[in-house]
Parts: structure tokens; C-alpha cells; sequence
């Protein structure tokens, strides 16, 4: 189980509409994802992250227990909400629950459920043990242990199937950038070659 601070201070950054920034490569603290914190349970979270832009990326879900810190009210966090300020109509805004409704136990089971309904383009982070494997794919079928995915490369090539467990998917992400990079490609990849 978490700790409980962290699901404490995610959910008040849910409540007051902040911005946070959650570190969780342990091999590079510069590296964190940005965002409205959309929904927490008590073994993780959904972060509708934002760009260095201040537009909308795209979803980060992840493990409690691997987050290394949590950041409010930092500068770079504050030079991001001026930039959405500034737009006219801003681009991003904080989600209002989970679709309206209170958050589902696991925010990981209702992303891939979701993302499989509307065959989105996933990037998924395993973790086993002390390796990492990231990867991109379409959820095609999903159980209450199970995901099978078509896998693509980063290019948008198909590049076979994978089964995984739940239980050791570290994170996710669904329609950053990179996301609906490799979804274009993968449309439009017989174009790519004539």
C-alpha cells in the first residue's frame, strides 16, 4: 500500500484545481509529467498532463507506489498556469471527477477499458523487478488479470501481440503527443512508403 500522504496531497491538488508535478524515474529526477490530477484511488492516479506549452497532453496513469516525489506550487508549475491564463480560452482545464462520477478503484483498469473502446494508441510502462520495458500498442482484449495488446513500434508498424498482467503495468499514457504520433502513422503507414 502507498503511502498515505501522497494519495493525501493528490487528492487535495484534485480538489483546489493545481497543477502538480509527479517525479517517478528513479533514473532521472529532471524527468516528471505535469498535469490536473483527474482521479486517485489508493493504488494510483490519472494526471491530465499538460505540455511545456500549457495545451493538453494527453493522460499519465500511474502506480502510488512509485511515485518519488510530488511537487505543488512550484515555480515551473506556476509558469505553466500563466501560460494558460494567457490564452484566451484555455486549453486545458481540470476534469470534474471521473466523467462526473466518483473514481473507479482502479484508474488503470477504466483508462484501458476506455482507450480499448476507442482503440487508442497506449504507451505502456512495465516493470519487472529492476528492468523497464516501455512500449507502444492498442488494447484489443482486457480481463481482470489480463491486457492483450496489438503492439506497434514507433512508427506506427505493426510489430505482433502482447499479453501482459495488470499487476506489472508501472504506467500509462494515453493521447500525448507521442501517442497520437505513432496512432497517425499507424493509419497512414502504407502512404509513409510510396
Amino acid at each position: 500500500m502507498a503511502d498515505d500522504l501522497f494519495c493525501d496531497i493528490l487528492r487535495e491538488a484534485q480538489r483546489d484545481r493545481q497543477l502538480v508535478c509527479i517525479f517517478r524515474d528513479p533514473s532521472d529526477l529532471r524527468r516528471f509529467a505535469v498535469g490536473f490530477v483527474e482521479a486517485v484511488s489508493d493504488s494510483d492516479y490519472t494526471l491530465q498532463q499538460i505540455d511545456p506549452d500549457g495545451n493538453p497532453d494527453g493522460l499519465d496513469i500511474g502506480s502510488i507506489d512509485d511515485i518519488i516525489e510530488i511537487r505543488k506550487e512550484s515555480r515551473y508549475a506556476r509558469q505553466i498556469a500563466l501560460l494558460m491564463e494567457k490564452e484566451e480560452e484555455p486549453k486545458a482545464r481540470p476534469a470534474q471527477g471521473w466523467n462526473g462520477k466518483p473514481h473507479p478503484e482502479s484508474c488503470l483498469d477504466e483508462v484501458l477499458r476506455r482507450s480499448m473502446q476507442e482503440q487508442l494508441v497506449v504507451n505502456i510502462l512495465l516493470a519487472t523487478g529492476d528492468d523497464e520495458l516501455r512500449f507502444y500498442g492498442i488494447v484489443r482484449d482486457l480481463t481482470d488479470s489480463h491486457a492483450r495488446l496489438d503492439v506497434l513500434t514507433d512508427d506506427g508498424e505493426p510489430d505482433g501481440t502482447s499479453v501482459v498482467r495488470l499487476d506489472d503495468i508501472a504506467g500509462l499514457q494515453v493521447n500525448t503527443r507521442d501517442e497520437r504520433k505513432v496512432a497517425l502513422f499507424n493509419r497512414h503507414r502504407m502512404h509513409l512508403y510510396l
